[in-house]
Formats: C-alpha cells, structure tokens, sequence
C-alpha cells in the first residue's frame, strides 16, 4: 500500500479481472447459496435454474427478462469491471479530503440529554475505513468461515461471476436491467446483502470523552480502526496507550501519528500559547496478555486518568488477525472471564482512584445462545471491580436489521456505562 492512505491501485491488485466473451461468462454466472458455512461461496444454481424456483408468480417477468440481466452483468462484470469496480472504491473507501482534515473535528459535542447522537460529523471517521481498507472489509460475522463479508463477494463476483442471491430479487433484478453506464444503485442493493464492519464516529468518542471524563493520560484496551486516536488528538488529554491485535491497525497508528505531528507543526493557526504535546505508546497484543507481554501495570500503574472504548462484541464481528479474543476463547463463557474480565482488572491495576472506566456496547445477544444481552454481561463483571457511576445511551442512524453494521443492530441505541475506581 502506498505509504498510510489505500488508492484505488490498490483494491486493483487484489481484483483480478476475467477477459472473457459473453457465451463463456453465461456458462458460469451463478447463484450462491447463502446457507454456505463453509467459507468457499458455495453455488446454488446457474441463473435460470434459480429463476426457476422463484419466479413463479404470474406478474413476475424476471424469467423473460433474464437475457437482458445477464446482458448487464456482463456489461457490469467483465466489459465495464474497473469502471464499476472504481464507483464501489469511490463509494466507500476513497479519501473525500486530504488527511489534515480529519486530525481537525468541530468544536463542541454530540450529547443531547444523557444521549450521544453518534452520526454527528460521522464523515471524520472515512479516514479510518481507508487507511485500514482490507482488514476492514475482509470482516466476517458470526463465523470465522462467513461467504457473506464484503471482499469475499466482490472478490467471487469479478473473478468467477457468482453473485448473491439479492441481487436476483424483484427490484434488484429491476435495477440492473434499467443500468446504462452508472453504477451507484448497483452498489447500493449489493451494499443491503454484505456483512460489514462497522467504524465508531471518531465524534463521538471526542464527545464522550469531553464531557464525561477528565484527565491527561487515557487508555484505550483496543484502537476502533484508529478511531479513538482521532478522538484523543481533538481533546484535553495528553497521552494516549492503546493495544490492538491487528498488526495493520497498530502500524496504520504510527503512520497516523507521525502525520499528526507533522500537521500540528506545520499548522498555521498555532497562538503563542502552544498546547501540550499529544504523545502515543501503541502495543500490539491482546488486551487480556498485556501485563504478561510487557509488565503493563508496573508501567502504567495509577497512571490513567480514563479508560474508553468499545470492545469486540464476542463473535459478531471476526476481525482479521491471529490472536483475536474469539480465537483464544472460542466458547463465550470463557470468552467473558479469559478476555473481558481479565481487561477489566488490567484496567482496574492502572487507573487512578476516582478514574473512570467506559464501555460502549449493545444489546447484542450471543445469536439467541444466552438469555441476557452481552451489553448486561459486561456490565455485570465490571461491577465487579468497580463502582458504578452512570448509564448512558449513543444514538446511531441505523434501523434495526440483522444485516446492519453491529453498531445498530437493536435500533437506533448502544449502551455506555460508565464506572468509578474507588
């Protein structure tokens, strides 16, 4: 990758696009079977088998149509793939701003009663989607072995012309037949079938922090695709420790520091009263391990002023990398005591007293495995070690869905808790 920042060159190198006629891509356009567990997109049919099963309905015209879609998606596909391919990148991926932009968010905060509205200024948080561009759109759900995640699709749509079920449906099939040579709707019912990470508005987290703690040094137990570092940057405190077990994400942090310092340098509304420098130590590791890696508590011990985050939610969202809390602790018992409980005491070991302690997190519950929501099981195991202060709520834009980002999958609303050392 080109220094810190993803170009579209890039998303080409690992696209590798089919030359071929229309007959040969006819053959092999298929369905997938969206029951597929086994992670290797498994076909459920060629296009008019499946058409066959679904269009049965007297005013579905699909069938008769379906020369005319294919005709496109070979346009789409094959005749049109690095056009069509460039509106997914400049969609969802592409810098809209030079990186000095987005070391700079709004004065003042997002909190509306004892409620953050999480999609204020939500654009600040593109930065973070682009620098961390192939982790965070080769994240699977639920299952390590997940056909559904962004890259996946994209990946088996260009290069073996297997596309998911959706696409096919009655009003997507209405879309792609009426494409000329633009490609957004495309995207946009491709966008409603994927499995999709999610990134916290590096707003929100600005907002939090200014408004519910105080302090110099802050930690956070792992780094929210950079987000938090952008948060931190724009408010009171002066120090910064962070872990993650994404190699990318931590050498995406250094990168994000360095140009941040830089910015500050070069900044041309400087006063003469220059404010403290932002400083960062930056460790790649689990959270829970970070005592036994690194002697974590005699460095940091009663040193942290606040600690802010919002941590994996179990296995919904299987991030990239090889020592990812659901890969030490698979079953989500120990899950909660071998990861949680144990960050929660390596937090406890460093805060200060009167330091406070925050967690956002949602109602998620563990794909009807467990009774109480996951937001109610953390909450339960830091009342352990600390005293509670207060519950708040983060708004996000999102309706409720269980294809929606994991940061509005119960509506609208996360959970933010917050606790006191005493």
């Amino acid at each position: 990758m080109n220094n810190l920042t993803h170009t579209f060159d890039d998303l080409l190198e690992t696209i590798k696009f089919q030359n071929i006629d229309y007959k040969s891509f006819r053959k092999q356009f298929s369905i997938l079977d969206i029951s597929d567990t086994t992670g290797m997109f498994t076909v459920r049919s060629n296009i008019d088998t499946f058409l066959d099963r679904v269009a049965t309905k007297e005013d579905d015209c699909r069938k008769d149509l379906v020369e005319v879609y294919c005709e496109k998606m070979y346009q789409i596909l094959v005749t049109d793939a690095e056009k069509s391919l460039r509106e997914f990148y400049t969609r969802y991926g592409e810098l809209k701003e030079p990186i000095d932009f987005y070391f700079d968010l709004p004065a003042g905060n997002c909190l509306t009663g004892d409620t953050f509205m999480g999609m204020t200024n939500s654009k600040y948080g593109r930065i973070c989607k682009n620098i961390n561009f192939d982790d965070f759109y080769n994240t699977k759900k639920l299952y390590s072995n997940d056909s559904q995640y962004v890259f996946g699709l994209i990946k088996v749509m260009y290069e073996k012309f297997h596309i998911r079920n959706s696409l096919v449906g009655p009003a997507f099939f209405d879309h792609i037949i009426n494409t000329e040579d633009e490609y957004g709707q495309f995207w946009l019912d491709f966008w409603i079938g994927a499995n999709k990470a999610s990134i916290f508005n590096p707003y929100t987290f600005k907002s939090i922090l200014d408004t519910q703690f105080t302090g110099d040094v802050l930690f956070s137990p792992c780094m929210g695709w950079n987000a938090y570092q952008l948060g931190f940057y724009n408010s009171e405190f002066t120090h910064m420790v962070s872990t993650d077990v994404i190699p990318n994400v931590i050498d995406n942090a250094e990168k994000l520091h360095t140009k941040y310092l830089d910015w500050k340098q070069k900044d041309t509304y400087q006063t003469f009263f220059e404010e403290e420098d932002k400083t960062t130590d930056f460790y790649c590791c689990p959270s829970e391990q970070l005592d036994t890696r690194h002697n974590f508590v005699e460095k940091y011990d009663s040193k942290v002023d606040a600690v802010l985050f919002c941590p994996p939610y179990f296995d919904l969202e299987m991030y990239p990398g090889e020592e990812q809390s659901t890969e030490s602790f698979p079953d989500y018992a120990d899950w909660l005591i071998g990861y949680w409980e144990e960050t929660v005491k390596l937090c406890k070991a460093v805060m200060k007293t009167d330091a406070k302690f925050g967690f956002i997190i949602s109602n998620y519950r563990n794909h009807d495995k467990i009774d109480t929501t996951i937001s109610q099981d953390m909450k339960n195991i830091v009342e352990k070690h600390l005293s509670f202060n207060k519950h708040m709520k983060v708004r996000w834009s999102g309706l409720s869905s269980s294809r929606q980002a994991h940061k509005q999958r119960e509506g609208n609303y996360e959970d933010l808790w917050i606790f006191t050392k005493k």
